[in-house]
């Protein structure tokens, strides 16, 4: 079981956006302990991460990965079972004193989108790391 804290800055995807965000959720269970901060502002999100989370902050600059590499980072993390803790920022981003320490400061996309869709594109991700980690159909 992944044990994983998903911060996010700001309100949570609003309208169909969160329609999409709940049935992503739902099939997530299976695999993941989920919880979500929802915080008003980064200032003292440091503060809140339990400093033995390996910690993953998604940021345009970080590292690419494909689905597979994302799988068996996922999957090395759930191996010894380290606990994680992921940062969406804001319109505004995060701080380089929040990106500096990161663990991985992982790229969705080289492109700039909305936290709306990093959000759920971030949760389809974790979903389709963990079909493939446990071998289901839901990836080609």
């Amino acid at each position: 079981m992944i044990y994983l804290d998903f911060y996010t800055i700001g309100d949570l995807p609003k309208g169909s956006f969160d329609n999409i965000r709940n049935e992503l959720l739902k099939p997530l269970k299976a695999y993941v302990k989920f919880e979500h901060r929802i915080l008003k502002s980064p200032d003292d999100i440091l503060d809140r991460i339990p400093t033995d989370s390996y910690l993953i902050v998604l940021d345009e600059f970080g590292k690419t990965m494909d689905s597979k590499e994302f799988a068996s980072k996922i999957k090395s993390l759930e191996d010894t079972g380290q606990h994680i803790a992921v940062i969406l920022g804001g319109a505004k981003g995060l701080s380089d004193e929040i990106k500096n320490k990161a663990d991985l400061r992982l790229s969705l996309s080289p492109m700039t989108t909305t936290h709306d869709l990093a959000h759920l594109i971030f949760l389809e991700q974790l979903y389709r790391a963990c079909t493939i980690n446990h071998g289901k159909e839901y990836h080609y």
